[in-house]
């Protein structure tokens, strides 16, 4: 800390502000009171004293003085009120307040107490309160906000490790849960595969039959063809018979027998339908049945008896030789 000025010095005392434009050296109230002069460079208006830098400092270093307003000494001494405009050299020690000569009769008449600032940096002479009990204060309020961190830390630390722990519950959960699904749908996978080979297997089975019926059939067409009676040879060429442009079906013939002038008659299972066809095995003659024929006999030179499926004889139809595409 600085030493103060001449000898002849008053601590304290400003100078005609107006006239000589600058202030007085103001010691500072702390250093005075352990017998030191020091050039003030703040007042502190909560603590009601004057200081130098050094002693300031504790302002900025500790919170419980961080509401203090501190004021520079040319402030303090020469600051104008803004109300009226007059240097604010008189404090309102009631209302702990700065005010002017005008403030002091308008504002604060009613106060016991409003003493100019010189005036009290000259009583002075030791601070109001004890630095060692504010400072003392400070330490416990240092140390607690020590411990306040230091058990935030490890309440942090047992946070993030909780969070770690439900995270990896919440994997081990989801993974599970896959796990089932896994194995519910590789289940369910070899059930349909068992399902659809079993389907497939019997589709097989069934392919290889036709096969099987197909190729006989033309060992025995081609057998037919080959060696058969000329009778086998035309009952064989039923089988190129032809879709006639009426029908909603293919004609699957499940019957035939000849009328005696040579004539084939046939039923069309699927179209149901009587046909008569000539020597050339084109269509002469159709009737449409209400039913579903299953075959036909000639039973005279001009009618033929049809069954069904349900009854061995369904109708008897003759054929009409005035117009052969009639039946009666």
């Amino acid at each position: 800390m600085a030493d103060g000025g001449e000898d002849d010095e008053v601590p304290g005392r400003v100078e005609d502000i107006l006239c000589k434009r600058r202030v007085k050296e103001i010691m500072c109230q702390p250093c005075l009171s352990k017998g030191t002069k020091t050039v003030a460079d703040t007042f502190c208006s909560t603590c009601n004293e004057f200081q130098c830098i050094d002693c300031s400092d504790v302002h900025n270093m500790l919170t419980v003085f961080t509401s203090h307003k501190l004021l520079n000494v040319k402030e303090a001494n020469a600051t104008r009120c803004d109300k009226h405009q007059k240097v604010l050299d008189l404090f309102c020690e009631d209302e702990n307040k700065l005010c002017c000569s005008t403030c002091a009769i308008v504002d604060h008449r009613k106060c016991h107490s409003v003493v100019e600032v010189e005036k009290i940096a000259r009583k002075m002479t030791s601070p109001s309160s004890s630095l060692e009990e504010i400072l003392q204060e400070a330490k416990e309020n240092a140390e607690d906000i020590a411990r306040d961190i230091i058990t935030s830390k490890y309440q942090l630390a047992k946070d993030v490790k909780e969070v770690q722990v439900k995270v990896r519950r919440m994997r081990d959960k989801v993974m599970r849960m896959f796990d089932d699904l896994e194995v519910s749908i590789v289940k369910r996978a070899k059930s349909l595969q068992k399902e659809t080979l079993g389907n497939l297997e019997m589709k097989q089975s069934e392919s290889k039959k036709q096969l099987a019926n197909v190729t006989a059939y033309l060992e025995t067409i081609q057998s037919i063809y080959k060696n058969g009676t000329p009778m086998q040879k035309f009952i064989a060429r039923t089988e190129d018979l032809k879709k006639t442009g009426d029908d909603s079906r293919e004609t699957f013939i499940t019957g035939i027998d000849f009328l005696p002038d040579g004539k084939l008659v046939a039923v069309d299972h699927y179209n149901k339908k009587i046909l008569v066809y000539n020597e050339e095995l084109e269509k002469v003659g159709s009737y449409q049945l209400s039913y579903t024929p299953q075959s036909v006999v000639t039973v005279s030179e001009d009618e033929v008896a049809i069954t069904s499926g349900k009854e061995y004889i369904k109708d008897i139809l003759r054929v009409s030789k005035a117009n052969e595409n009639k039946f009666s």
